[in-house]
């Protein structure tokens, strides 16, 4: 199916050129009072559409499959941090689509990665997380391999009688490394690492990834196909409806700027680019009170308690709803469901930054934009920790940029903690496994401590339940209220092909291009 359709757009290239915002964005990092890194000037716009992908490649086990034998055996995929394991004889698990692999510390410097199966009867020889092992024996039968995979003991050896125990060390598969994370391919004849990743490292250069430490990570099993929750966190096209309340400086449909690369795609979100004609509203009462304004239609979501929220229209409707948006009473009926989860819903604490942002936005007499504001506060709390670079950051660095490396791996750009990880949940292929990792800096001082355990989340849970993640778990709550629905409304749509924008959507367009290009190949 994709393949016809990306014909018909390279046919269309004669007729029209590719949409971007890039002389906009450039203009505003021309503005910038610090040295731009020479990344942040790459324009590489995706071709021109149209994409269409056909709705069943989402739920239907037979295409699930296929990517199993044609993506899950064959690319590399981020499989483990070094903070994972910090010791040598350390190893971890890494289960993907049915599959099961052993990532191994062998040495101080060294990690190799096995299948994760004795070669006896197959059990699994780790079901989870180890330390300082000195061997890996099955807890069936008892072979045991020592750290390294040779053959260490096999009980009743003389049973085996055409057995050679130079042909019995445990499989290997290989493993790559980028800023302390470790990859792993099981394809004995995959393209190296360091070709498959091609120049990812560049964006980087001011704090690479390899000075970063893993100061959270938590994971959530969630209701919908891998590639429905990959492509949900891939754009900022769904900020506008699903958050709101997070648009700065008001509502904007010309804000981010896209770009692919080989294997991996980046967006950075600008923050700064209001596009001409999109309403403006009078700032709310500063009484103290938990309000928020969509600023989309002006309506106004106030918090009555919890799990009771009142909105108000412009024009002077009322509802009151609960926090699944269903109205209890009034004249208004329809809102935006993501605001009363926002306002209604469970509470984090506010964090420092919200604070001083706040104090900074009330005293803002010069009319800084909200961007710049941001982006002195984040320096100024990075001088406590990165010393020598802080005042070198620009503040493009500050915003939300993010990369997404084929297929499930999403590294945050510059001074933003977050990389996500979307695999598949064993083998249904209406479940995965969504993962937020932070990764800060790596103070100077060398006064750290990392994240050495995931923090689970049942699927029922709330991700405020990981106050770990600050406001970000509000975020998420919104994210995933959609994902159930988009899985179901896959079942229930009429139409055989989902449909992608040409330019907001060019990374999820970049990534089924990419998946085309892998189900294809011999």
């Amino acid at each position: 199916y994709l393949l016809s359709y990306r014909l018909l757009g390279k046919h269309i290239m004669a007729t029209r050129s590719v949409r971007t915002i890039d002389p906009a964005y450039h203009k505003l990092l021309d503005e910038e009072s610090r040295p731009i890194p020479e990344s942040f000037r790459r324009d590489s716009p995706i071709e021109p559409g149209p994409t269409f992908v056909p709705v069943k490649r989402y739920y239907s086990k037979e295409f699930f499959d296929l990517e199993v034998e044609k993506i899950w055996k064959r690319v590399w995929q981020m499989a483990a941090h070094e903070d994972d394991l910090p010791d040598v004889g350390d190893y971890l698990p890494y289960d993907i689509a049915g599959l099961s692999f052993l990532v191994v510390k062998t040495d101080e410097n060294e990690y190799k990665a096995y299948y994760n199966a004795c070669l006896h009867r197959g059990r699994k020889l780790r079901e989870q997380r180890g330390k300082q092992a000195d061997e890996l024996r099955c807890p069936f039968h008892g072979w045991a391999w020592n750290i390294d995979g040779s053959l260490k003991q096999i009980p009743c050896q003389w049973d085996f009688p055409g057995l050679k125990r130079s042909e019995q060390a445990l499989p290997e598969v290989k493993v790559g490394r980028w800023g302390r994370y470790i990859f792993i391919n099981p394809d004995p004849d995959c393209e190296p690492f360091e070709d498959f990743i091609g120049d990812l490292p560049s964006h980087f250069k001011l704090l690479p990834y390899e000075k970063r430490y893993k100061e959270a990570h938590v994971a959530k099993i969630i209701p919908c196909n891998w590639k429905t929750a990959n492509e949900a966190f891939m754009e900022s096209y769904h900020v506008i409806a699903t958050h709101p309340q997070i648009l700065m400086g008001g509502a904007h449909d010309v804000d981010t700027k896209y770009d692919v690369f080989g294997n991996y795609s980046r967006a950075i979100r600008c923050g700064a680019l209001e596009s001409e004609g999109m309403p403006q509203w009078p700032p709310l009462p500063d009484d103290g009170k938990m309000r928020l304004r969509n600023p989309l239609n002006g309506f106004v979501y106030e918090r009555i308690e919890e799990g009771l929220v009142e909105v108000v229209s412009p024009d002077g409707r009322k509802g009151r709803f609960d926090i699944n948006a269903k109205c209890l009473e009034g004249d208004l009926t329809e809102v935006n469901p993501h605001l009363v989860n926002w306002a209604g819903g469970p509470q984090v604490a506010q964090t420092e930054f919200d604070k001083a942002f706040a104090e900074k936005a009330k005293k803002n007499d010069k009319k800084i934009h909200p961007r710049v504001l941001a982006a002195e506060i984040q320096r100024q709390s990075l001088r406590e920790v990165i010393p020598s670079i802080a005042d070198d950051i620009a503040d493009i660095e500050f915003t939300s940029i993010f990369f997404t490396l084929f297929p499930n791996f999403h590294p945050w750009g510059s001074f933003n903690k977050i990389n996500y990880r979307f695999r598949p949940h064993g083998t249904n292929p209406e479940e995965c496994v969504m993962e937020c990792i932070y990764l800060a800096p790596i103070p100077e001082d060398g006064n750290y401590e990392p994240c050495r355990e995931i923090h689970w989340l049942g699927i029922d849970d709330d991700w405020t339940e990981a106050p770990e993640l600050g406001m970000l778990a509000k975020v998420f709550n919104q994210d995933i209220r959609n994902l159930p629905l988009v899985q179901q409304g896959m079942h229930a749509t009429a139409m055989e092909n989902l449909q992608m924008a040409d330019y907001n959507e060019s990374k999820p367009r970049h990534f089924h291009m990419l998946l085309e290009e892998w189900i294809n190949r011999p």
